[in-house]
């Protein structure tokens, strides 16, 4: 290959090529032209610095003129490509109305008894631009991990095949713990600080997930798996969860993240308490205590779906009525009256000691026999007759009751009961009018 070709061939790499008399600063433009790929002879002057500024001002894309005479100065050029090295610079061009990147490169020469300069000019735009979007990309993917590994209060990285790990902590409280940085045996130093710094309660189970066979076959069975538990943190226990995954195409690590959720465990459990709290006055009657209608309606539903799902509850539904509430009311006032249906609360809720009692009404008791009192109802309704007929004679408080046993042969919901006892509480209370 002669000389011509190989300069050619190094040629075709650039879009232009400049030849710079370094004595006096002419220069020669060249260019690669035709199907041939000749090298043609594009332009020349006589001081090639002054031509650049002046093209500088017309070419350069004006963010980046600045930089460009300020860099691109002559004296600096030679000092650098006398130093023996090569002075490189990219920038953006205005082409077609848009910048693209250019790199400008210098190499010496030596010609005869002159020396020159040859600067090779070309586009690497496509080039920075999948440059920049991978950098970018890198970016993004940086900032996303610190993100979530803020979350974290610390970060386990585990060769699975020899158990070593390295430790990222971001948590002061956990770093004071003491554990290691690194290790030889992540499941042997797990052991031991399970032993120390894990709730009483909750050891034996994390000791049992964390041994090394459980918890790789676990691992490599779903691709990640998550534990729950209490860390004694700064003299207190606190939830923290404990999240290990096996990276993408990486069969040899193991990544474990352990974060604190004990906020949330905390706000949740007062957010369970205060709904608690709220429920149980939303369901008890305030001037007995026992439960009001809305705790018959909720579990006349569940009693209903046991039903419709052919279960077959044992129970029965017993209808008490208060006689005479109204004559108390009318003749000794409401305060009276408060008096007259909790006494005769009492009396229910005494003789039905194991099942629930609701306050359906001003003046209706409901009882839900379930269990040991509704096999032995007849004794407990005997006792309550007595009663009944002691108060008769004292002039005290009396109730009127009806009961009715599920059948699951007819009845079709706790309605169907309801509506038997209260048929049965009816015809009582016509008895007791009559013989009052």
């Amino acid at each position: 290959m002669t000389f011509e070709g190989l300069a050619l061939a190094l040629a075709n790499d650039y879009e232009t090529i400049y030849c710079l008399n370094s004595n006096d600063d002419s220069y020669v433009e060249y260019g690669i032209s035709g199907e041939k790929k000749e090298l043609v002879v594009r332009s020349s002057g006589g001081d090639f610095f002054a031509d650049t500024v002046e093209n500088c001002h017309k070419l350069v894309y004006k963010e980046d003129r600045e930089k460009f005479l300020a860099t691109f100065k002559k004296e600096y050029v030679f000092e650098v490509v006398n130093s023996g090295m090569s002075f490189s610079l990219t920038y953006r061009l205005m082409v077609h109305g848009e910048p693209r990147y250019y790199n400008l490169k210098t190499i010496r020469g030596i010609s005869g008894e002159s020396d020159f300069i040859v600067i090779g000019v070309r586009c690497v735009d496509a080039q920075v631009r999948r440059e920049q979007e991978a950098a970018a990309e890198t970016e993004t993917y940086s900032q996303i991990a610190k993100a979530l590994a803020s979350r974290y209060e610390v970060i386990y990285y585990i060769d699975v095949n020899t158990n070593a790990y390295i430790e990222y902590s971001s948590s002061e409280d956990y770093a004071k713990l003491g554990v290691k940085k690194q290790g030889d045996d992540f499941f042997t130093a797990s052991n031991a600080d399970i032993q120390e710094f894990i709730h009483p309660d909750d050891r034996d189970r994390l000791l049992d997930e964390l041994s090394r066979e459980k918890f790789i076959s676990n691992l490599r069975e779903t691709g990640r798996l998550s534990l729950t538990y209490r860390q004694m943190l700064g003299g207190r226990s606190q939830y923290v969860t404990l999240y290990a995954v096996q990276p993408k195409n990486d069969l040899e690590h193991v990544i474990i993240a352990v974060f604190s959720i004990d906020s949330e465990k905390r706000r949740e459990k007062a957010y369970r308490d205060a709904l608690g709290n709220a429920m149980e006055i939303a369901n008890h009657d305030p001037l007995t205590s026992v439960k009001n209608r809305n705790s018959y309606i909720s579990t006349e539903a569940e009693m209903n779906d046991m039903i419709y799902d052919e279960l077959n509850p044992d129970f029965a539904i017993a209808v008490f009525d208060v006689n005479g509430l109204k004559k108390v009311n009318d003749e000794l006032g409401h305060i009276a009256g408060d008096q007259f249906i909790k006494s005769a609360c009492e009396i229910i809720c005494t003789t039905f000691k194991h099942s629930p009692v609701y306050r359906v009404g001003g003046d209706e008791f409901v009882v839900l026999l379930t269990g040991g009192d509704l096999h032995n109802r007849e004794a407990l309704f005997g006792k309550i007759d007595s009663i009944m007929q002691d108060h008769k004679r004292a002039r005290l408080v009396t109730v009127a009751y009806g009961v009715a046993l599920f059948d699951p042969a007819t009845d079709k919901c706790m309605k169907d009961v309801f509506s038997r006892a209260d048929e049965a509480m009816y015809e009582q209370k016509k008895l007791f009018k009559a013989q009052r």
